[in-house]
């Protein structure tokens, strides 16, 4: 099969879920064929062709003007040492310690690059395992009792061999050394997965937050301005309800200003469960890879335009 004609299948199809991606993509990454597809998708125009196809319009990156666009010449055009610290999951909350402090930060149980020496018998009964090194793959436990660690054990040494970002070129998590993080399992009593608070953070000031709804079915996401108006487009997913204001969205903007604040573009993303505590997610250099569609289309613009 042709190998572009794959990518962009398995990027672009609506019906996969993002972990069945996620491993069609690691597959053909691990591939004997591997060597020829970074030589390929390496390339510009490969990306551009993948980008067209998903967000509906022929992207100019060389002067990139939208908000896609301008996370693709990131991905292509730049090289930022510092990047692989903040995708890190771990290595990210020294920096986030540093910057707000560490009152933010969730627990931590464990972390290793030996999957056998997770302390199974002495974790709390609800936690989260999630690799440093990628975007998206978690395993939530709720009741320990009811897990399978050998399942579990299983599915992070795959993770552990997995290179992250490589047809993506997201060169920032190939520098990250893969490790296993075992964390607090946070709750909202309303919503169950607490909402997630996606602050674009655009030269240090909060220009929209982008609201994710029950992000493990039925997602829907909406975005909101910095006084928090609702707004009608869409990005990627169907538009969500229109969330009541957050008590605390000005303590969450400072947090993320402060934390995007060295960059001329960050996406911080935060929790806030129950409305009490402001819990820190993790921090985005490329939110959708460049791929994913605004509708409508002006609003892609619109946002290219506070990235300066």
């Amino acid at each position: 099969m042709n190998i572009a004609n794959l990518l962009s299948q398995v990027y672009s199809a609506p019906r996969l879920s993002p972990e069945t991606k996620h491993d069609a993509i690691s597959r053909v990454s691990n591939s004997p064929l591997s060597p020829i597809i970074k030589w390929v998708f390496g390339k510009p125009l490969p990306q551009k062709l993948l980008m067209y196809k998903k967000v509906g319009y022929w992207p100019q990156l060389r002067n990139p003007r939208s908000f896609n666009e301008k996370v693709m010449y990131r991905k292509l055009f730049t090289d930022n040492e510092t990047f692989s610290n903040l995708e890190d999951k771990w290595r990210v909350r020294e920096y986030v310690e540093k910057k707000v402090g560490d009152q933010v930060l969730k627990e931590v149980y464990h972390v290793t690059d030996d999957p056998d020496t997770i302390p199974f018998e002495t974790l709390p009964e609800e936690f989260v395992v999630k690799p440093t090194h990628s975007s998206g793959p978690i395993i939530i436990i709720d009741d320990k009792k009811d897990a399978d660690w050998e399942s579990i054990q299983a599915q992070c040494n795959d993770w552990l061999s997995e290179k992250h970002g490589v047809l993506k070129q997201e060169y920032w998590y190939w520098q990250i050394n893969p490790k296993i993080i075992v964390e607090e399992r946070l709750h909202d009593d309303e919503y169950g997965v607490p909402l997630d608070f996606k602050f674009f953070v655009f030269n240090g000031r909060v220009k929209f937050i982008q609201v994710d709804v029950d992000r493990f079915s039925g997602h829907t996401r909406r975005f909101f301005d910095r006084e928090w108006d609702p707004q009608e487009f869409t990005l990627e997913f169907p538009l969500g309800p229109k969330i009541e204001k957050p008590n605390k969205l000005s303590e969450m903007i400072s947090v993320a200003e402060t934390l995007g604040e060295d960059f001329d573009f960050m996406r911080v993303d935060l929790y806030q469960p129950n409305e009490e505590e402001v819990i820190f997610g993790e921090l985005t250099i490329a939110p959708g890879s460049g791929r994913e569609r605004f509708s409508p289309v002006e609003y892609d613009f619109k946002l290219g335009s506070f990235w300066q």
